[in-house]
């Protein structure tokens, strides 16, 4: 009987215990894997970047009227001496407040521009690539639509992710060209850059 007393305390006990609140911890929340890399050779020295990216935009806001927007994406060493900047132009939309284009629009936008050309000066930005090269001197070196070496820009995947930081189009493109640094220019050849862009 006194065993039987205190078996049944030892499961009155444990009836208790199971009967008490449980935090609930939820599971972590998927974040996109965002790419980050650039390599190229430029007058046949190889240049890579993959520590950090950052992503911005600039925006023209009509109010009311059509708005405009151009996306960037900069590949550069932690140091934030050197690195490649890659920036395309331009979506338009008419703004509904937001101060963005919608999700779907913004994507219609890369999808349509897989093999754009290179911006250049004196034209109005639409349907372009920008790229600037920071060299290991802080030099700044700008891509154009010159013909003094092979030129060509094609973006060879787009695929779009969100997380909790935000909409993203990762990208990858290859690229070749001309950089210029008032009248000196450099050869671009087997460039790569993998990154993304932010929709804001």
């Amino acid at each position: 009987m006194k065993n039987l007393l205190i078996f049944s305390g030892v499961v009155g006990l444990a009836g208790i215990v199971a009967c008490e609140d449980h935090e609930v911890i939820p599971p972590p929340v998927p974040m996109i894997d965002l790419l980050c890399e650039c390599t190229a050779l430029i007058d046949d020295s190889l240049v890579g970047y993959s520590d950090t990216c950052t992503y911005f935009s600039s925006k023209t806001i009509g109010t009311p009227g059509i708005s405009d927007a151009q996306y960037y994406t900069y590949v550069e060493e932690a140091d934030g001496q050197e690195g490649m900047e890659l920036g395309i132009f331009s979506i338009e939309w008419t703004d509904d407040g937001s101060n963005k284009p919608t999700l779907d629009a913004w994507v219609n936008f890369f999808n349509a521009n897989t093999n754009p050309v290179y911006y250049p000066e004196l034209v109005d930005p639409a349907d372009y690539v920008k790229l600037v090269w920071t060299d290991s001197e802080g030099s700044i070196w700008t891509g154009d639509s010159s013909t003094t070496c092979l030129t060509d820009f094609v973006f060879t995947s787009f695929v779009q992710e969100s997380d909790t930081t935000g909409d993203y189009m990762t990208f990858e493109a290859s690229f070749t060209g001309t950089l210029w640094n008032g009248a000196a220019s450099k050869c671009v050849e087997n460039g790569v850059i993998k990154s993304a862009f932010r929709l804001d």
